[in-house]
């Protein structure tokens, strides 16, 4: 009988390489693109990204002035899938303010995309970025990504996990045009 050992390298070696291109950085991240006050004009104002219809939108349209908290994420990613719930609150705090939390699955096509939202009930918009454009962009290298959004498309904050520094992040920036206390935000 032959050994299985030579097998089972391959695997853990293929199992190890995977996730590490999960964790890894994807070449040099764009100048200062997700840094506190850098704007979402130019690169990624301009990157097209894709509805849950496949109707596609310039990433700067899709915020249309609103103060935003945009996260990056995929469904294969358990950190990711783990923040839905939260993320699905904030969307629902912060629409009467007229702010947005959106969705922007990595990788992924529009209509897997928009079976797994209807699956779960997220309300909120989902939009694909299959081709990693807006992630490189605004230079995001991992996800779960969070990048908080300003009424002027200004990054206000920039981090991995929806936290509490990004609910914090988000909470301020709807504080500039709007009572975010009435909108059940804290």
């Amino acid at each position: 009988m032959r050994s299985r050992f030579p097998l089972l390298i391959a695997v853990v070696s293929v199992a190890l390489s995977a996730l590490a291109c999960v964790t890894e950085t994807r070449g040099p991240a764009p100048s200062a693109a997700n840094r506190p006050g850098a704007g979402i004009g130019g690169a990624a104002g301009a990157v097209t990204v894709l509805d849950s219809d496949g109707r596609g939108a310039t990433f700067s349209s899709v915020l249309g002035g609103r103060a935003a908290l945009v996260s990056f994420w995929a469904p294969w990613c358990e950190s990711c899938v783990r923040e839905l719930p939260e993320l699905e609150r904030l969307s629902r705090a912060a629409a009467p303010c007229g702010a947005a939390v959106v969705g922007v699955a990595v990788g992924e096509k529009p209509a897997s995309i928009a079976a797994y939202a209807r699956a779960r009930a997220l309300t909120y918009p989902q939009l694909t970025d299959e081709p990693f454009a807006l992630a490189d962009a605004l230079g995001q290298r991992r996800i779960p990504a969070t990048i908080v959004f300003d009424r002027a498309g200004r990054v206000v904050f920039a981090g991995d996990a929806v936290d509490a520094r990004a609910t914090s992040a988000f909470v301020s920036a709807l504080r500039e045009g709007a009572d975010a206390a009435s909108c059940g935000l804290r």
